[in-house]
């Protein structure tokens, strides 16, 4: 079976692309970590919200770790309003922690889940929570303000690169080095340097990977453009299913 190697875990994305005859070998490139302070939980604890929006399963992870921590110094927790979620793994992610968790359908990415709450009630003079990357796309801020929400925006996670000799990566990256790879999948700027990172790691240059690249959206289009790959298919939405379709366009006719 021809592979295709991911820069992150498959989760959804292994089922979406094993329909195309692909086997799916994980490289996850970069990791999320928590900033390492309560600036959530301070935010949390201040209240008030109209809304709550998490635009990845790891900014819901972090919402849970902020509720817990909040609740080991306080003997009544603020209540929480809905909060907005972007996709099922966030949603479940929401749902394990018991937090609620409102997803709206068709909702692809964080800009999307911000116009569906502008959408949905008024947020002009409201206070709208968004726990968010380091160096993450600020979209839905920017159209929660523009609506005239005041939004609280707490960084709470950071992405960091993967050491280039995790055993982790090893198999994506041996596939990636001899072209046995027919697919790789990219799905954020940051891994397109990560994964640079690794093949430099063993004497192999990025824009020398014989494979076809797709890339989730056009920031990271553009990044893999800017490292020297020509030829990028590009997801029409950050989902499995946007992604199928990316490498739909372009396997096995490549």
């Amino acid at each position: 079976m021809a592979v295709a190697v991911l820069t992150r875990e498959p989760g959804d994305y292994a089922s979406a692309l094993a329909e195309l005859g692909l086997d799916v070998v994980a490289m996850p490139v970069t990791r999320t970590e928590s900033t390492g302070d309560d600036a959530l939980a301070r935010a949390l604890d201040t209240g008030n919200y109209a809304a709550i929006v998490v635009a990845s399963q790891r900014a819901a992870q972090e919402l849970a770790r902020a509720v817990a921590a909040l609740a080991t110094v306080r003997t009544t927790l603020p209540d929480l309003p809905d909060v907005w979620a972007v996709g099922p793994a966030t949603k479940r992610a929401l749902d394990a922690a018991a937090l609620p968790g409102h997803q709206p359908a068709g909702v692809r990415d964080g800009a999307e889940l911000a116009q569906a709450l502008v959408a949905a009630q008024p947020v002009r003079g409201k206070r709208v929570l968004v726990p968010r990357a380091e160096d993450g796309r600020v979209d839905a801020i920017e159209i929660l303000r523009a609506a005239g929400a005041d939004v609280v925006d707490v960084i709470a996670y950071r992405t960091v690169a993967v050491a280039p000799d995790a055993a982790a990566l090893a198999e994506g990256a041996d596939l990636l080095v001899r072209g046995g790879a027919a697919i790789c999948a990219v799905f954020a700027p940051s891994q397109v340097s990560a994964l640079a990172a690794v093949l430099a790691a063993r004497d192999h240059a990025l824009s020398g990977v014989v494979t076809q690249f797709c890339a989730i959206g056009d920031t990271t289009a553009t990044a893999l453009r800017a490292a020297g790959i020509r030829d990028v298919a590009v997801a029409v939405a950050p989902t499995p299913a946007g992604m199928a379709q990316a490498v739909r366009s372009v396997y096995p006719t490549r």
